[in-house]
């Protein structure tokens, strides 16, 4: 074992319930779990831990370090998930789809899921204030991997720009919509500038690993606490 702890980075969707006609279940974690699955890390002593200090940083971590992170930037985790954050005094990192803003999630609807609203400019810039940073989803969540590399360089490139612009902070993280990624597109993040890019490769992350390519723990509605931390504790044994 390396003196240094694993580093489970947690990936949830949505938190609430799923409404009538939602095609992946899956990805609503209701507000009483979460709170659960805080109330757990909590618990253990975990502490949460900015992706920066993930990669590129000499900061000593914490004996149990996590971190939270949300794709795609719902308007419920302001609703439902911010509140239970800054209550039990977690940070979280929210990659937005940059060109679904104040918008809906055409890219879900489009294979005929259910529309929900995404996060506002306002309620960003007061989540900002609570401790969320905001990394890049893309603009419009496509498969990175099935797009000329040109039409997917404007989709790394364009999405840190109009974040930037918008938010008036550095967008440094990014997360490949889907998981979907290989050398070409990782060489295109690179090329842009960002210092950290999530996958959903399960294990738990060590500074050693590709920043570019850092595994995440998927954290789905059925995780109820027992299998929450088992989740943990199989990540982290995978990530020794």
């Amino acid at each position: 074992m390396s003196a240094e702890p694993a580093i489970p980075i947690l990936l949830y969707h949505k938190i609430g319930r799923p409404p009538r006609g939602a095609r992946v279940r899956g990805h609503y974690v209701s507000p009483g779990l979460f709170r659960r699955h805080l109330t757990y890390l909590r618990g253990q002593g975990y502490e949460s831990i900015p992706l920066a200090q993930v990669v590129g940083s000499d900061r000593p971590l914490p004996a149990l370090p996590v971190v939270i992170t949300f794709d795609d930037g719902y308007r419920c985790l302001y609703e439902q998930a911010l509140p239970v954050l800054a209550e039990f005094g977690f940070g979280a990192t929210v990659f937005l789809v940059a060109g679904a803003l104040g918008d809906t999630n055409t890219w879900e609807q489009a294979v005929g899921d259910v529309a929900e609203p995404m996060l506002e400019l306002r309620q960003i810039r007061e989540m900002q204030e609570a401790d969320i940073e905001f990394g890049s989803h893309t603009m419009g969540h496509p498969h990175l991997t099935a797009l000329p590399e040109e039409a997917a360089r404007r989709e790394v490139v364009e999405s840190r720009r109009n974040l930037e612009d918008s938010l008036q902070a550095p967008c440094l993280n990014f997360a490949y919509p889907y998981g979907d990624w290989d050398a070409r597109v990782r060489d295109l993040v690179a090329e842009a500038g960002y210092e950290a890019a999530c996958t959903t490769r399960r294990a738990a992350a060590r500074r050693r690993d590709d920043p570019l390519a850092l595994p995440r723990i998927n954290i789905r509605r059925y995780n109820v606490t027992a299998r929450f931390a088992y989740k943990l504790w199989r990540a982290r044994r995978a990530g020794s």
